[in-house]
């Protein structure tokens, strides 16, 4: 008997439910057909411009400032002569170190005559063993003296140049941290001069989130998505326009960030143009890894229930039918497939809260 009750409750609850959905008025409804594409995926993140080269300008030599020979901001080349300290007092000290080498050269000069008079005098018993060594010290001690001096010279010469403060790289010139009649000293604030950044390329510095990471990697690793370039990346600005050149990642770290579970990473950029200036904030778009056949649906066109995530389904009689997906991953306004769906199919992308299974919809105009 209780076999039988169940039987017939469940019987009953069918065509109760049929024939509920069979009373519903035709829906009108929005559908598409589903199709299987190659996808590239592309993910966004937030990012922050800086020059990729970054140089303090600093005085290697004291003195008083004698005098700028940029325009603050302007672009400076390599080589350029930006400042000039105290060039007089060390071009002074350089002559006074070159007439010295002069001289011991020229002293040094005659003891080696000396010294080779000497020995042929000694080598015909014509002198003592004692005016002999005496020539070879006074040789030995003139060589030194030589030495000495032209290390001074060098040392001289180095400093002179160091009064001629060059760009060591090609770049915009920052403000003058120090005006021209300061007396510059080689430690401290006062050895600062100017920055100097160079902003073509531009770098953009961002990060990660581990999972986003890991979910890539696992798309690869189960055959979802495959690489077929190296990533490019895009920057889109503040005010929602895209930057017309397209760059790469040139760093990618190999550990992830204990405290904010990020791996850091930086794309790089052309920018002759100079449109990207160090310390903007910026939107930069990663492409990922290709999905081969995959299938993408509208978001709006997915149910979550308790039961999971569903879709609803067109068959060749404009009846719908409801039926479980799973996602693999979310791209935008779109849902990439994993399983549920296969080319060909029709689902229902708008208007699918209002209906129900076995009930007839229509394509609304």
């Amino acid at each position: 008997m209780g076999k039988h009750f169940f039987l017939y409750v469940f019987c009953l609850s069918l065509f109760s439910s049929v024939a509920w959905a069979a009373d519903l008025p035709v829906a009108l409804v929005r559908t598409m057909t589903v199709k299987a594409n190659d996808i590239t995926p592309v993910v966004d993140f937030v990012g922050k411009t800086s020059g990729s080269l970054s140089v303090q300008i600093r005085a290697q030599v004291g003195g008083i400032l004698r005098k700028r020979n940029y325009q603050e901001g302007d672009m400076v080349k390599k080589g350029d002569v930006l400042f000039e300290i105290a060039p007089e007092e060390y071009k002074a000290s350089y002559d006074q170190a070159k007439a010295k080498t002069a001289q011991c050269r020229a002293q040094y000069e005659n003891a080696r005559l000396e010294l080779n008079r000497v020995m042929n005098l000694f080598k015909q018993n014509a002198v003592s063993t004692k005016d002999r060594d005496q020539a070879v010290s006074n040789a030995n001690s003139a060589k030194a003296n030589l030495e000495a001096a032209e290390a001074s010279q060098e040392d001289a010469k180095i400093k002179l140049d160091y009064a001629y403060v060059i760009a060591p790289v090609t770049g915009y010139a920052s403000k003058e941290y120090q005006t021209e009649g300061n007396l510059i000293s080689t430690s401290g604030d006062s050895s600062l001069l100017t920055e100097i950044v160079q902003l073509d390329p531009i770098y953009v510095d961002f990060s990660l989130p581990h999972m986003a990471l890991l979910q890539l990697q696992s798309l690869v690793a189960r055959g979802f998505a495959t690489w077929t370039n190296k990533p490019q990346t895009k920057i889109r600005f503040a005010d929602d326009s895209e930057y017309q050149h397209v760059g790469e990642i040139n760093f990618f770290d190999h550990k992830v960030d204990p405290v904010t579970s990020v791996v850091r990473a930086r794309a790089s950029f052309p920018n002759t143009e100079g449109l990207v200036l160090p310390g903007q904030f910026v939107r930069i778009a990663i492409t990922g890894p290709v999905l081969t056949k995959a299938i993408a649906i509208p978001k709006s066109s997915i149910l979550h229930t308790q039961q999971g995530d569903v879709v609803m389904v067109v068959d060749a009689e404009n009846k719908v039918k409801s039926r479980e997906v799973k996602v693999l991953l979310n791209m935008g306004d779109e849902a990439i497939l994993e399983k549920g769906l296969k080319p060909g199919e029709r689902i229902v992308i708008e208007g699918i809260g209002k209906i129900r299974d076995g009930q007839t919809v229509k394509e609304a105009s």
